[in-house]
């Protein structure tokens, strides 16, 4: 299938690697198909829109930026998560221009189902980061 994008012109992409956000995303609800690409040979990664070219979210894996989320069974149940290793995680990132820092989305992680590509944003209350989020080394 061609999809178009602004950021990376026309992708010629195989549905099969299309993940599935039943849900959307937050501020994002219409959207449901995104692609994940690599972005250079870093951490990085974008999350292009399949159906909108102009939305992309750059994303990464936690661990990256030395955090591990314990994902209680309640919140992979949504993408039928059957085994640990098909549970994917990643953090968005955003680029603050005020102070030209990057922003760690660390209270609203990308939970991934990698079997059938399924997946949604789990919004942690602050009151329960420390009980879901930990942080170690990169």
């Amino acid at each position: 299938m061609l999809i178009q994008t602004t950021r990376f012109g026309a992708l010629d992409l195989d549905e099969s690697t299309f993940i599935h956000f039943p849900w959307g995303i937050p501020g994002f609800e219409e959207l449901k198909r995104y692609v994940l690409m690599d972005h250079r040979e870093g951490p990085l990664q974008w999350l292009q829109a399949v159906d909108e070219p102009s939305v992309a979210f750059v994303v990464c894996p936690p661990e990256v930026v030395g955090v591990r989320y314990t994902v209680p069974e309640e919140r992979i149940t949504p993408i039928q998560v059957e085994t640990p290793e098909d549970l994917v995680l990643l953090v968005m990132v955003s680029f603050d221009p005020t102070d030209k820092n990057l922003r760690l989305h660390l209270r609203s992680p990308l939970l991934f189902n990698a079997s059938n590509r399924q997946a949604y944003q789990w919004t942690i209350d602050s009151s329960e980061i420390a009980r879901f989020v930990e942080k170690i080394q990169p």
